[in-house]
């Protein structure tokens, strides 16, 4: 497949930053989207069935927390990128269901507020900007100090009249076998919130319910598997492989045509896989471990940042925050009211900016695809194969210059939504108040175990 334009427009200009209204609940948006989200999940999504578990329990938290008598914080799984969509239709539409069949009473129609990055409505354009503060949507700043935005969630959390949901993956996760890597940061809040809400005599309990989530795929989409494979070998140059042969020789074809391309784009070579890990690894995981630390490096050194402290996920939100913040400026920077000099330099370092957060986008993927393709075990169109499938292609494509809007998706799919039973945080407070990181990280791990648990469940139920 011939790449004639960027598979990502350039930016070349600097913009003044987004302005986003405060998060309010508009109800009358709120009657539309459960009107309409059931069709976007089936016609735009792909999704012809979803299928809603610990119905019970969700909407008794639903019911407390509705009521104010409890506080809750939804903490969702992250894995493939359109969970908010489809969670916002399971919030809407099917705690009401799961209710009416349980016989729980709500004292109110259901919705729950999400929180998402800043970059969000900078890269998702004009609708998004408009849509998520009427839909209570709060942003937040991944790495840097923002007061005024965690304000409004830990508002939202001790006072709101909706639950509160976030992923404590940080960003999508692009694995739904595994939970690569959880940020205290629900822990600590719902903690913080716990202890301020005992601190003030009020009864209500903080909960953090874990909410999983699993997409699934039968024998219709093998026809779409088939023709991402066919797309993504054109694209990297490979040979076309027939109908009959195995997905996995096709897709290891198409893994090794990709990472040697990243390769040559860094100048590595078995040497520096091999350093990258320290010896300990070989072969896939340490190449592509070398590709991550390349881009990485190549990111901050466009930005002129350094390497600086934290692990390669902290140093890729790093990347990804400076980037955007040189794209879209402040108020004190605004481009539309300085000298001609100066609107140039910014310009310039936009654009420097963007090339930046290329490298950073390919760093971000590269992270996911760390070991070979899958064994078919549970079929051609197995959950792990799809999700190598759409991961390679999106490897290639952000080393392409591509982004998120550029994925390819194998339809149709089902998705399991699995509510499992919330962590009381208000029963954890004399641990908390003994020892406070101590505290965040046992929660944290509790939920990474509830997580685990659901997977494994899940898995077992496909194999049989």
């Amino acid at each position: 497949m011939a790449m004639h334009v960027p598979y990502a427009k350039p930016v070349t200009i600097a913009y003044p930053d987004v302005g986003l209204r405060e998060p309010t609940v508009s109800r009358c948006i709120l009657g539309v989207a459960r009107s309409v989200l059931g069709a976007y999940l089936r016609f735009a999504l792909g999704f012809e069935r979803v299928e809603l578990r610990g119905g019970d329990e969700l909407a008794e938290a639903f019911a407390g927390a509705l009521s104010g008598e409890r506080r809750l914080i939804l903490a969702f799984r992250h894995p493939y990128g359109d969970e908010p969509q489809l969670l916002s239709w399971a919030f809407l539409r099917g705690v009401e269901r799961e209710a009416s069949r349980a016989g729980v009473r709500l004292p109110a129609r259901p919705h729950a507020v999400f929180v998402h990055g800043y970059e969000v409505p900078r890269w998702g354009g004009a609708p998004i900007r408009w849509l998520l503060p009427r839909v209570g949507a709060m942003p937040v700043h991944h790495s840097k100090m923002d007061s005024a935005g965690m304000a409004r969630i830990r508002a939202a959390i001790e006072d709101g009249p909706y639950p509160l949901a976030l992923s404590p993956e940080g960003q999508v996760s692009y694995t739904a076998d595994g939970v690569p890597r959880l940020e205290p940061g629900a822990a600590r809040l719902g903690l913080q919130a716990a202890d301020r809400l005992a601190k003030a005599g009020r009864a209500a309990r903080v909960e953090l319910m874990p909410i999983s989530v699993r997409y699934r795929y039968g024998p219709r989409a093998r026809r779409s598997l088939l023709r991402l494979l066919a797309r993504l070998e054109s694209f990297v140059g490979v040979r076309a492989g027939s109908a009959g042969e195995p997905v996995v020789g096709r897709l290891e074809r198409c893994l090794e045509a990709v990472l040697a391309e990243a390769e040559r784009q860094y100048g590595l070579g078995p040497a520096d896989a091999a350093g990258a890990t320290d010896g300990a690894e070989r072969g896939v995981a340490a190449r592509v471990g070398a590709v991550v630390e390349a881009a990485l490096s190549a990111g901050e050194r466009i930005l002129g940042i350094g390497r600086g402290a934290g692990d390669q996920v902290e140093r890729l939100y790093r990347i990804r925050q400076i980037g955007w913040d040189r794209v879209f400026l402040p108020p004190e920077e605004d481009p539309m009211s300085v000298s001609g000099l100066r609107r140039a330099v910014l310009d310039r370092r936009a654009g420097e900016a963007w090339y930046a957060m290329r490298h950073m986008e390919l760093a971000d993927f590269a992270w996911y695809l760390r070991s070979g393709p899958p064994a078919a075990d549970g079929g051609a169109t197995s959950g792990p194969l799809v999700e190598f499938a759409q991961n390679l292609w999106d490897f290639a494509n952000r080393l392409a210059g591509g982004a998120i809007s550029g994925r390819r998706e194998v339809r149709p799919k089902r998705a399991v939504v699995v509510a499992s039973p919330p962590i009381d945080l208000s029963a954890r407070l004399e641990e908390y108040r003994r020892d406070r990181k101590a505290a965040q990280a046992a929660v944290t791990d509790e939920l990474a175990r509830s997580y685990k648990a659901c997977i494994k469940e899940l898995i077992d139920e496909e194999r049989g």
